[in-house]
């Protein structure tokens, strides 16, 4: 009874009962028969999840701690890229709806939120991570973003910086909308005034760009908090073509600290999750696997980010 708790996840059991029985399992090369385990539980053993781009550092880490945990629990993942396009976001729903898969974790959205809950609420069971979704529709994952902008513009102004500068994704996403929306009341809460000239939309690809026409709106910015640690690092790219230093001219401040933000010159400052990516990812895939036993314990979990000081901004 204990193998067969653990095998379909369900029951109580210790968590070194459970990497018992997979250890055991690895020694004897079992192999469950999916098919027949299908057919038995009613269900496909099949998670979609949805991720708005595949290569970003972010996302990828985030999937693998999905991945994991689902592999344990004996799910297959079927991993849909939309490429950022609404357009494909909608086929994969389709696409999920046709397949029946046993749930969904959307990994950030660029549907409008009636829509995104409409596809979920077809769905056995969905989790969330910064999505905008009815309450009650899923699981949601989100983070903490005024507390976060409080810590980098706080930072940033005690660094002596007077005028701050933000450069962000498109504000129709969740993520997008919350960290644009919070750094300005950020800034107005210490009495920094943030107009449109301040903040720039761009890709995650374009912030070298996206720093070139900041400087050119407002060249006495002396301050810059990007979206993520890939548009900080475009940044901080052409501030050494426009000669301006950094962190003396120009303190920057980015998001996620992914692997490459240690590695620039100067290292990157950066906000990062108090919890690892891997390990939000596999909170997702334990949270979804909850709802579909139907014993969640949990409709929501609040992440927060830590500030991590390197050269670009100490």
């Amino acid at each position: 009874m204990t193998v067969s708790r653990v095998l379909n996840n369900k029951g109580s059991f210790s968590e070194e009962t459970r990497q018992h029985v997979l250890h055991v399992m690895r020694e004897l090369g079992y192999r469950p028969n999916r098919v027949a385990r299908s057919l038995a539980t009613a269900k496909t053993l099949k998670i979609g999840v949805v991720v708005p781009s595949i290569s970003s550092a972010y996302f990828g880490e985030v999937l693998e701690g999905t991945e994991r945990v689902l592999w344990e629990c004996g799910y297959h993942m079927l991993l849909c890229n939309t490429a950022v396009d609404s357009r494909r976001e909608h086929a994969v729903m389709d696409l999920f709806e046709e397949d029946r898969v046993d749930g969904v974790v959307v990994l950030s959205s660029h549907l409008p939120g009636d829509e995104l809950s409409s596809y979920l609420k077809k769905q056995r069971a969905a989790v969330v991570i910064n999505c905008d979704v009815e309450p009650g529709i899923a699981g949601h994952i989100y983070t903490d973003e005024l507390k976060s902008m409080r810590m980098a513009v706080k930072h940033l102004q005690q660094a002596g910086c007077k005028c701050l500068g933000y450069i962000g994704l498109a504000i129709e996403t969740y993520a997008g909308r919350e960290r644009h929306d919070m750094f300005i009341r950020a800034c107005e809460e210490v009495g920094l005034s943030v107009s449109s000239d301040n903040i720039v939309i761009c890709d995650r690809r374009m912030g070298g760009l996206a720093a070139r026409r900041l400087f050119k709106r407002v060249p006495e910015t002396d301050g810059l908090i990007c979206f993520n640690d890939e548009i900080a690092a475009g940044a901080l790219r052409v501030c050494f073509e426009l000669q301006r230093r950094v962190p003396e001219d120009v303190a920057i401040v980015g998001f996620d600290d992914i692997f490459l933000a240690e590695l620039l010159v100067p290292a990157l400052t950066t906000l990062r999750l108090k919890t690892t990516k891997q390990e939000v990812g596999a909170i997702a895939a334990r949270m979804l696997l909850e709802r579909i036993e139907g014993r969640s314990t949990r409709d929501e979990v609040v992440l927060e980010h830590e500030l991590v000081v390197r050269e670009s901004a100490p």
